[in-house]
């Protein structure tokens, strides 16, 4: 699960959303005074933005986001931290 937005023109502007989630879903933007859920792919589904939303606009979906690693991404990551081998008299070893 995951949480959205009923509607962004809806949000009062509390910030009780982005105040509370222990996962950073949400942006507040002091210049438009709304709250913006930027990254609901962090959502853990503890509800706390849905409890605290005092406009009543966070919504609960059943959306699950999963991210598998790619090759290339795994690629890299196990490349970054194996130690780069010594040549020794023109072999590798």
């Amino acid at each position: 699960m995951t949480v959205a937005r009923k509607s962004v023109e809806e949000c009062i502007g509390c910030g009780n959303c982005a105040n509370i989630c222990p996962m950073d879903v949400f942006y507040f933007d002091y210049d438009a005074n709304k709250s913006v859920c930027l990254y609901p792919e962090n959502c853990q589904s503890c509800g706390q933005c849905y409890l605290a939303c005092l406009g009543d606009v966070i919504i609960m979906l059943d959306t699950a986001y999963e991210f598998a690693p790619t090759p290339m991404r795994g690629l890299r990551t196990f490349s970054q931290f194996m130690p780069e081998e010594e040549e020794e008299d023109g072999k590798k070893g």
